[in-house]
């Protein structure tokens, strides 16, 4: 996985022209009168482009454009469009498919009792199959006609031109059946759905959707309210993906930019948008409407917080909105305080700042406009948002608390202030990126989180086994359909008494490192192998370089990896012995040439011994290990492994086994108890064919992790699809397991792919144990222990 800071930069290179370059745009919708009348709009492009700024996002309504079903005329796009690009300024297309032509009848959103939503004649169902078909025909008609002009397209299709909802607003038909349609799809079984909701429903066409409620200091554990929040989250998705695949596909050269307005709010269960992380996938930027109302003048500088929370969480670039006459003429805004606004954005990491619902107003006579340009130019280029330390807010927490007030922003949001205060370094995430982010960092602060959904918490409790998790005292308390204990297994460093309000003691506390911390960064590798060595070995080489890449201290192969896995006994007689060695000096020289250990399924020879083996080879290039399978598998060419050894990694002793051997539980036992903390695991097990095999073989894996206290590095073959005997293929489900037992990361079945953790070692175990001092057997242990050899 391409580390996520990677990702952000590039993006933001393709966003911008060039490195120091502010995007500064202005936005005429299709109903402004100055789109409606040419001259007035010629005026405004023109005021525009001598206030410098450099892109006019412009609205393009479907009820223009379609004035009879299927028959398109964007002529009045193309005037606009034509002018605009005259004056050398660029192009973002607000789509527009909110206000229907009037030859369509669209099914609406409807309130629980079935009146209509929303101002005017409301807004399209994004659950109607008939409203995307007809939506989408128009966004790829437009895409269409101006292929090739690298244009970026915006959807507009709910309130506010924003990706969410406004209320609980989705009980027509069409989102009543789809509701029941994606339950089935998630629980399979009615009898499933009623388990979960303990509840008593024939079928999951006589489900009905809930109407959530306030809460009163309590969350809501509403396993029904849960669904729905999520079914309403999957369904702003689904509505963004398909806009984004009809544009592309209708024009490559296309560039999506995502609309997505500012929430942690009481309202955010109602408006289901703290999807951000999901909505932003398609997205090559997004544009963020800031809450000017909800912060007021008095919280100007949340500003840079809402900008944070953006660029950290979508990992996308983030236009900064500025909105309309309406906020000074009713919240108390001035002038001034826009151009404080505009910097603030920029400085904090925004790659442009959009001046909105202006459309209607002369530009010429706005000078501030052309005054916040000149300072937009002369800001340096913001940064990537740091990954040193990552700032945690829940989602579910805002989802679960539907309170009268906005106490609870303040809890999630208060300390990051303090902390930049502090000068400490961080970028907020959330539970889209602990979930499917390669996250890599010293530390993860939680200022307030008591709802997390159980899979977070179990990708947090992964996540502290190789990084610092700082909380508050209620972290994890609940999950959105229950209260727990908070006692799910991470690692929390829970701070007595709330978090330091001095800036110094803050930042002494959050980059103060555990001094009994000892970090390894490690990675399993899963690749589908061939009967060639030269092959094998290239692709072995290019995942050290990909792991050097990630910082990776050291690497697992698989099983036989180098040539290939068989059990066949003609199998021994056909190893090319030449190409074996040659194959694992370039192995040694790549590893001390980029710095880092690996752990290489191989054989090996002892006179006419031949032995399945793992070989380890340290940062220094030098072979300090060569582990042999003991308890065989069938494999007819190999003979038997001769002894238990233990290896050093970067000052840990470490352990390998093969397979089989992970069935005898001693094979670890002994060499923890000699001082092992991490084990490489390196198989080829059965394959998918035998799938009453594959959750024992995790059960027994995690088992010998967590009796022993140890870590363990699993690489595993990956299955070849379609050929499920086939003999040097396995199941993939590479893992790394921590000492408790539980997974940290997990490969799927078929890819070939690299699993990278951070993990530390001051929770692993170090030899000993009662066995050693108790019980019958600890002579017998004693005796065993003997037979360890190697460095410790």
């Amino acid at each position: 996985m391409v580390a996520p800071f990677v990702i952000w930069t590039a993006l933001m290179a393709a966003a911008l022209p060039s490195a120091s370059t502010c995007q500064y745009s202005f936005t005429i919708w299709d109903w402004d009168t100055s789109y409606r009348d040419i001259q007035f709009f010629q005026q405004q492009v023109d005021a525009c482009a001598q206030a410098g700024f450099t892109r006019i996002e412009l609205g393009v309504g479907w009820r223009d454009c379609e004035p009879r079903a299927g028959k398109f005329d964007f002529t009045i796009v193309d005037e606009r469009v034509k002018y605009v690009r005259s004056k050398g300024l660029d192009i973002r297309l607000r789509v527009n498919v909110a206000h229907w032509p009037d030859w369509y009848n669209p099914e609406k959103f409807e309130m629980p009792d079935g009146t209509p939503f929303g101002p005017g004649s409301g807004f399209p169902s994004v659950f109607s199959a008939r409203n995307r078909e007809h939506q989408y025909r128009f966004v790829s008609a437009l895409a269409s006609h101006f292929a090739g002009q690298e244009y970026t397209y915006t959807p507009g299709f709910s309130v506010h031109m924003e990706v969410k909802f406004s209320d609980w607003n989705s009980y027509e038909p069409s989102a009543r059946k789809a509701f029941q349609d994606w339950l089935a799809g998630r629980y399979g079984h009615i009898e499933e759905l009623n388990r979960a909701w303990q509840a008593s429903h024939a079928s999951f066409s006589s489900v009905a959707p809930p109407v959530p409620g306030p809460t009163a200091g309590e969350p809501s554990l509403d396993p029904v309210a849960y669904d729905w929040v999520c079914f309403r989250e999957w369904g702003l998705a689904e509505w963004v993906r398909g806009f984004a695949a009809s544009v592309r596909a209708a024009d490559a050269s296309a560039r999506i930019s995502v609309p997505l307005g500012e929430s942690y709010r009481r309202q955010s269960a109602a408006f289901a948008n703290l999807d951000y992380w999901g909505y932003s996938r398609e997205a090559d930027e997004v544009v963020h409407s800031y809450d000017f109302f909800w912060h007021g003048t008095a919280g100007i500088g949340k500003v840079s917080t809402a900008v944070a929370t953006m660029t950290g969480i979508t990992q996308r670039p983030v236009v900064f909105e500025i909105d309309g006459p309406y906020v000074i003429e009713n919240f108390g805004y001035t002038i001034e305080n826009y151009r404080t606004v505009g910097n603030l954005a920029r400085k904090a990491g925004a790659a442009g700042v959009q001046v909105s619902n202006w459309g209607g107003v002369d530009v010429r006579t706005q000078p501030w406009m052309k005054e916040l340009g000149e300072d937009l130019r002369a800001l340096p280029a913001p940064e990537a948002p740091s990954g040193d330390v990552l700032y945690y807010v829940s989602k579910w927490a805002n989802y679960c608390y539907r309170e009268p007030d906005e106490s609870l922003y303040e809890r999630q949001f208060g300390l990051w202030s303090l902390m930049q205060s502090a000068g400490v370094p961080a970028r907020i995430v959330t539970d889209e990126n602990l979930l499917h982010e390669s996250l890599d960092a010293n530390a993860i602060v939680i200022p307030c989180a008591p709802v997390m959904d159980a899979s977070v918490r179990e990708r947090l409790r992964a996540l502290s086994f190789g990084m610092r998790v700082v909380c508050g005292q209620d972290t994890g308390v609940y999950t959105p359909t229950q209260k727990t204990r908070g006692s799910f297994g991470a690692k929390l460093e829970r701070v007595e008494g709330g978090f330091p309000q001095d800036s110094a003691a803050l930042a002494a506390l959050l980059s103060k490192p555990n001094p009994e911390s000892r970090m390894l960064r490690v990675a399993a590798v899963q690749f589908r192998t061939k009967f060639d060595v030269g092959y094998n070995a290239d692709r072995i080489l290019e995942y050290l370089r990909e792991a050097a890449a990630q910082d990776v201290d050291v690497v697992a192969f698989t099983e036989l990896a180098l040539t290939g896995y068989s059990k066949r006994a003609e199998f021994g007689p056909s190893i090319d012995w030449a190409a074996v060695d040659q194959a694992v000096e370039r192995i040694r020289a790549t590893c001390r040439e980029l710095q880092l250990c690996a752990i290489v399924g191989a054989p090996t020879r002892d006179g006419d011994a031949l032995f399945c083996s793992a070989l380890a080879v340290d940062s220094q290039g030098e072979v300090v290990d060569a582990y042999e399978k003991t308890y065989l598998a069938g494999e007819a060419w190999a003979t038997p492994g001769r002894k238990f050894t233990v290896f050093p990694v970067e000052g840990v002793s470490c352990g390998t086994f093969i397979c089989h051997d992970e069935r005898y539980p001693h094979l670890v036992q002994l060499r923890a108890m000699s001082g092992a903390q991490l084990f490489f695991y390196i198989s080829c097990e059965s394959g998918l064919a035998d799938e009453h095999k594959i959750n024992p073989y995790r059960a027994q894996i995690q088992a010998r992790a967590v009796e022993n206290g140890v870590y363990i590095v699993h690489a595993n073959t990956p299955a070849r699809s379609g050929e499920l005997d086939a003999e040097d293929a396995s199941h993939g489900q590479s893992r790394i397991v921590a000492p408790d037992g539980n997974l940290i990361c997990e490969a799927d079945t078929t890819s070939e792919e690299m699993i990278v953790a951070t993990i530390d070692l001051r929770h692993a175990r170090k030899g000993g144990g009662a066995a050693l001092e108790k019980g019958p057997a600890k002579e017998w242990i004693k005796e065993g222990l003997e037979l360890v050899t190697g460095q410790q």
